[in-house]
């Protein structure tokens, strides 16, 4: 079973769930030559499983979400559309891609 890092972002109404897969914090990622690095300071540093990352989403305004582990197990519970995925590539493992995908409710 996979651990993400996670936050939660609380402002006025609005609640943003950050998440990232563990294994992926602070690699940098390439994207059309744009650099991204999922950092904790922006995905946090509390790890947390399946239920508890997909608890949290349940209840958010918008979520911010990237790795292929999440992906993959948003996919599985119907809260993202596979067209609505931009797909990185790991700066250190040419052929591994990375999901990444924003909800807003």
């Amino acid at each position: 079973m996979a651990s993400f890092f996670m936050k939660v972002i609380n402002q006025n109404t609005e609640r943003l769930i950050t998440a990232c897969d563990e294994e992926i914090i602070n690699i940098p990622l390439m994207s059309h030559g744009v650099k991204i690095c999922a950092t904790p300071r922006f995905y946090g540093n509390e790890l947390v499983t399946e239920s508890e990352l997909l608890e949290e989403i349940k209840h958010c305004t918008s979520a911010n979400v990237i790795g292929a582990s999440v992906i993959k197990l948003l996919l599985k519970n119907r809260m993202i559309h596979k067209d609505a995925i931009l797909w990185l590539e790991h700066s250190e493992d040419k052929k591994k891609k990375v999901g990444h995908a924003i909800i807003i409710k």
